[in-house]
């Protein structure tokens, strides 16, 4: 059995899937180990090239992303652009350490949130809910 994923104040579809995506092994171990202790089902992809796979292979089942911006072969910005009129409505959560190309990012409508690195592991998993939970309450569903 599934136990809930916790929210503030908000009972999510179970189960609930993220598509997260970085180059950097050892944090995406460290990210997906937490919001899978969360309640989330995890997909792993290493670029934005092999994240839209994943997502198509997924068939609709994705209620958020969250990827780092600076990768190898398809960074996160190519991979939103492309990702987003495929999936309008799940929801994007972009992860950094540099913030020079993110306003950039949210300002032309590919993600809707923001962490900057480096982060506490349950301010990842809260902002990583907040972004669902908003996505939510504004209409959005899964791809």
């Amino acid at each position: 059995m599934t136990s809930p994923t916790r929210t503030a104040g908000t009972t999510l579809r179970q189960p609930v899937t993220a598509l997260l995506v970085d180059d950097e092994e050892s944090l995406r171990r460290v990210l997906a180990r937490e919001l899978t202790e969360a309640g989330l089902v995890v997909v792993e992809a290493v670029n934005g090239e092999q994240a839209l796979q994943a997502a198509r292979d997924l068939d609709g089942q994705l209620d958020v992303v969250i990827t780092d911006i600076n990768m190898p072969v398809m960074d996160g910005m190519e991979f939103a652009r492309s990702f987003r009129p495929r999936y309008p409505r799940v929801p994007i959560l972009f992860i950094t350490g540099n913030d020079l190309r993110t306003s950039y990012a949210l300002g032309n409508g590919v993600g809707e949130d923001l962490l900057l690195k480096p982060f506490a592991p349950d301010v990842f998993v809260d902002a990583v809910l907040r972004t669902i939970k908003r996505s939510t309450q504004s209409g959005r569903t899964s791809a």
